[in-house]
């Protein structure tokens, strides 16, 4: 996106090892009866009014996989949240087999506290299959990972530049999470677009799981940054911002999975929002490895409610091109 990168998201030269062990609590779930699951660990964010939707989508997805033949694999997964999740009880996944064909195989998961249903997904699997029919939008050309800096230390060297108190809860929060991710910095001409950027991937080696689970993780993780991306015309963090935020959660979330990979390793999230209206903000995105195949594709639509700081301020909409184009160019890579 950018040749020259601020000097705050500039990484240190400390080395970009990813051995250690992988936390799969994250997504462990205790078999409690048939095709009925219960997790062992939710995480409740500083400030959310639940659970972290991603743990909930990882988790329902690491459900139906329990209940499929290793011959096949999730090609998509379509959720609803329909209540914030609570941490003061676990999530119970119930998966009904709705259909197993010989190359499909579809599972509903129904997700509930106290009884109450909070979350719905459906869920389809393919058995291996090849073609000769292939094409793909190209991977935007940013910074790679290992030039940029974790949120952890951005954190922390935020703090050794400045006489304020760090927020040691929410860096506790970063330093537990099993996923790590490293923002990719936009021009100064690009702030106020509707896109947004990051890399990302699991903490540890997941290399003795199998792909399942790696499929799982990457669900966990596809709910990072998405549906802020539908804010970021507006710049509601700046201090002159004319609208302040007052709710901005998940009605829905997709992910398509297009080609195995490594969840262990880096892989490049590009989201972009063509639509915020109605109390309500659209995403896609598209996951990337670093070697520019593109393994997953995304889509988030959430409530995103504002107050107006200005009575003044104009309620017309904003219009943009197709300003992805920005990030991934025009070119489109096809194998016949």
């Amino acid at each position: 996106m950018t040749d020259k990168l601020p000097a705050e998201i500039v990484a240190d030269d400390d080395g970009d090892d990813n051995t250690a062990a992988f936390n799969e609590r994250t997504l462990e779930l205790e078999e409690v009866g048939p095709d009925t699951y219960l997790s062992v660990d939710l995480w409740r964010p500083k400030g959310n009014r639940g659970v972290f939707g991603g743990q909930v989508i990882g988790q329902a997805l690491a459900a139906a996989g329990k209940t499929v033949g290793g011959g096949f694999r999730c090609n998509s997964f379509h959720c609803y949240f329909l209540a914030p999740g609570q941490n003061v009880e676990m999530i119970a996944y119930e998966v009904r087999r709705i259909r197993q064909g010989a190359s499909y195989c579809s599972r509903l998961v129904v997700a509930k506290q106290s009884g109450r249903v909070i979350f719905m997904a459906m869920a389809s699997f393919q058995s291996a299959e090849s073609s000769v029919l292939k094409h793909q939008y190209a991977m935007p050309l940013v910074p790679p990972p290992e030039a940029l800096i974790s949120r952890e230390d951005h954190l922390r060297r935020k703090q050794r530049q400045s006489s304020t108190a760090m927020d040691a809860d929410k860096l506790a929060e970063y330093d537990a999470l099993p996923v790590e991710s490293r923002h990719v910095p936009l021009s100064e001409d690009q702030r106020g677009l509707p896109i947004n950027a990051i890399w990302l991937r699991a903490k540890g080696d997941m290399s003795g799981l199998g792909h399942s689970h790696h499929q799982s993780m990457l669900a966990y993780a596809s709910d990072f940054a998405l549906l802020s991306t539908a804010l970021r015309p507006f710049q509601l963090d700046r201090p002159e911002a004319k609208h302040r935020l007052s709710m901005l959660v998940s009605l829905d979330h997709t992910i398509w999975f297009h080609e195995p990979f490594r969840a262990d390793e880096w892989l490049l999230y590009a989201m972009e929002s063509p639509r915020t209206a109605s109390g309500r903000g659209l995403a896609v995105g598209r996951i990337y490895t670093r070697e520019g195949v593109l393994v997953a594709s995304t889509a988030q639509e959430g409530v995103a409610r504002s107050v107006a700081m200005d009575p003044t301020a104009s309620d017309d909409t904003l219009e943009f091109s197709n300003h992805i184009t920005r990030l991934a160019g025009d070119q489109i890579k096809a194998k016949l």
